[in-house]
C-alpha cells in the first residue's frame, strides 16, 4: 500500500460513516494520515428570502457541525484509527470545498460514500459523490452503504492498455489482498452482426489472440501478490464490464481508469467509468494520477 494522506468526506449519514470504515482500514494498513472532512453549506436563502435565519440559529448549526465532526473523530478513533483527525470546512457548496480541499494539499486518495441525507435510493450515485470523482486530481474510492470493510479479496480492473488503465491497474494490484485475486479484464470493442457474432472467423480468431497477448504483457508487468487471472469478452466495454460484476458476486472492488484510449481531454470523466461507477454494486476506484 503506497497512501500516505487519505480524505473521508462525511454528512454524518450511514452511507459516509461506512465510507469511513473503509477508510480507517485503508489509512491503517498504510500508516497514512486519515482526515475526516466536512463540507458546512449554507443556502443563499438562508441570509435573504421570505424566511431567514436569525444569526442565532446559524451560530447553533455552526457549532452542531464542529459537535459532529469531533464526534466522528472520536468514532474513528474507537474503531481503532491510527492517525485521524477532523476538519469543517465552508464558504462554497460541498463538492467544491472537498474538490478545493484534495487540490491544496497532497491527498493520495479520497474515500467517499455513494450516498448522504439527501441520498434517494433510486438513484445509485449520489451528487456531490458524482461531482467529486469527476473533478478529485487524486484516485477516488467510491463506498456504497451496504459496502463491507474488509480487504479486498477480488478485485477486477477493466483496461484498454492506455496510460490511464495502466496507472489503474498498478493502483489494482497495490489494493488486491495478498490471498486474493486481481483480474485484469479487456472488452474487444468491434462492429458487430446482429445475431452478436463476428462475421469473419479468422477476424475474431486474430482479434482474441491479440487481445490474449496484450492481456499476457499486462498480467507480466504488474506487480502483485494477488493471484493474477485475465479475461475478455467481444462488445461494448460498459456493458461487458457490468455483466461481469453480475456473473461474479465474489468481486468487491472495480478499479478503473478515469479515462482510456478514447478519452476527450474536456470530459473528466470517461463514459464507461461513468456508467461501472453509476451502477456497479461494489465499490469503484476511479484511478486518476495527481
Amino acid at each position: 500500500m503506497s497512501f500516505s494522506k487519505i480524505l473521508c468526506p462525511t454528512d454524518f449519514s450511514a452511507g459516509s460513516q461506512q465510507a469511513a470504515r473503509v477508510a480507517i482500514r485503508l489509512a491503517n494498513e498504510s500508516n497514512a494520515e486519515l482526515v475526516l472532512v466536512h463540507a458546512w453549506y449554507l443556502p443563499p436563502s438562508m441570509y435573504a428570502g421570505e424566511y431567514v435565519f436569525p444569526p442565532q440559529a446559524l451560530g447553533d448549526m455552526a457549532d452542531d457541525a464542529q459537535r459532529g465532526i469531533d464526534n466522528a473523530v472520536r468514532d474513528a478513533k474507537a474503531a481503532g484509527a491510527k492517525n485521524v483527525s477532523g476538519r469543517v470546512v465552508t464558504g462554497g457548496v460541498p463538492w467544491t470545498l472537498i474538490v478545493d480541499l484534495l487540490s491544496n494539499e497532497k491527498f493520495d486518495l479520497c474515500v467517499i460514500g455513494t450516498h448522504g441525507r439527501t441520498g434517494l435510493a433510486r438513484i445509485l450515485l449520489g451528487s456531490i459523490a458524482e461531482k467529486v470523482v469527476r473533478h478529485a486530481p487524486c484516485p477516488v474510492l467510491a463506498v456504497r452503504p451496504d459496502s463491507p470493510a474488509k480487504p479486498f479479496r477480488h478485485v477486477v480492473c477493466p483496461t484498454d492498455f492506455s496510460e490511464s488503465a495502466n496507472h489503474a491497474l498498478d493502483l489494482a494490484a497495490k489494493l488486491a489482498s495478498p490471498d486474493g485475486e486481481l483480474t485484469i479484464f479487456h472488452v474487444i470493442e468491434v462492429p458487430v452482426a446482429y445475431s452478436g457474432e463476428l462475421p469473419i472467423e479468422d477476424f475474431a480468431r486474430d482479434l482474441d489472440r491479440r487481445s490474449a497477448d496484450a492481456l499476457a504483457n499486462a498480467a507480466a508487468r504488474v506487480k502483485a501478490t494477488a493471484r493474477v487471472t485475465t479475461r475478455s469478452r467481444i462488445g461494448y466495454a460498459g456493458q461487458q464490464t457490468l455483466a461481469l460484476l453480475d456473473d461474479d458476486p465474489s468481486v468487491d472492488l472495480v478499479v478503473m481508469g478515469s479515462h482510456g484510449r478514447t478519452g476527450i481531454k474536456r470530459v473528466l470523466l470517461g463514459s464507461v467509468a461513468e456508467k461501472v461507477l453509476r451502477h456497479a454494486k461494489c465499490p469503484v476506484l476511479v484511478a486518476r494520477k495527481p
